[in-house]
């Protein structure tokens, strides 16, 4: 099966939307995102990692092929944990994907070449 080069383009921006939507909510800082009495930080930083991170998983062969250097592997880690361990989520690992690999992978995934055929 080929991937679509649009539903390419489509799972990318939209991976790259969430990153950066969870880093807005991320930079109300470490202390709204760790308060306790106010978990919206927290969930909604979550959340948009967890729909980043399950659109940048669906980037078929032939974007991975041309963009060798991303970390496909962290990503699908990343969507995992996000997905499959929902109740064994750590805060301090989420701050720490938001702010420490987040800023990085938008940096690379602005450079990522899209095929334009499959």
């Amino acid at each position: 099966m080929r991937a679509d080069p649009a539903s390419t383009e489509v799972y990318l921006a939209l991976g790259v939307e969430h990153l950066r939507g969870a880093r807005r909510f991320a930079e109300r800082g470490r202390l709204a995102f760790f308060e306790e009495g106010d978990p919206l930080v927290f969930v909604a930083v979550e959340s948009e990692l967890r729909k980043a991170f399950e659109s940048l998983n669906r980037l078929g062969q032939p974007f991975w092929r041309a963009n060798p250097l991303l970390p496909r592997k962290r990503i699908g880690e990343i969507r995992q944990l996000l997905t499959h361990d929902y109740a064994g989520i750590d805060r301090s690992e989420v701050w720490e994907i938001v702010t420490e690999e987040v800023p990085t992978l938008l940096r690379r995934l602005a450079r990522a070449k899209v095929p334009k055929s499959a």
